[in-house]
């Protein structure tokens, strides 16, 4: 009996959900077929900043677009001009000690081809959290505080594959 009900409920759900224009997002399409990434020489507070990099390739790889490690061999370059992880203090308690911290992870590129030609303006994504610390908690607000870098660095990696789907060749 349970199973008809199911069976029922999964025909009667799937025209509705046809209906009303749900679709799986699928993967990103852009523009162009080859690409090369130029990292920022210099990055902020060791590894933190560096994962957006990679992670932006391996979006690119995912798409079918091949990264060549020549600019003159792409159709055009995402050159990182600066990656940055910055971590303040927003509150201390009576103690003297840090309650709560911001995170911030600061990206800066542009997107140009082999004779310097601009594929759009530059830009820059800023991403900040907010986060409290406890001392009786310390490992697992340690274990918080790199799940929240990580997934800024993610969610700037797939602000840029984004950005990148939308950009226009200089005319």
């Amino acid at each position: 009996m349970p199973t008809r009900r199911l069976l029922f409920a999964l025909l009667l759900g799937a025209p509705l959900l046809a209906g009303c224009g749900f679709q799986l997002r699928g993967s990103e399409t852009f523009p162009f077929r080859t690409v090369h990434v130029q990292a920022p020489v210099s990055q902020a507070l060791g590894g933190a900043a560096a994962p957006v990099v990679p992670d932006v390739i391996r979006g690119l790889e995912r798409a079918g677009v091949a990264v060549k490690p020549r600019i003159e061999e792409a159709e055009f370059s995402i050159r990182f001009n600066q990656v940055l992880f910055d971590k303040r203090v927003l509150s201390l308690s009576g103690g003297g000690r840090a309650r709560e911290f911001e995170l911030e992870y600061l990206v800066r590129y542009e997107f140009v081809d082999a004779r310097g030609r601009a594929w759009g303006e530059p830009g820059e994504i800023t991403i900040r959290r907010d986060f409290s610390f406890a001392e009786s908690q310390a490992l697992a607000k340690e274990a918080e505080e790199r799940q929240l870098i990580r997934d800024m660095q993610l969610d700037a990696a797939a602000q840029i594959l984004r950005r990148l789907a939308a950009v226009k060749r200089p005319s």
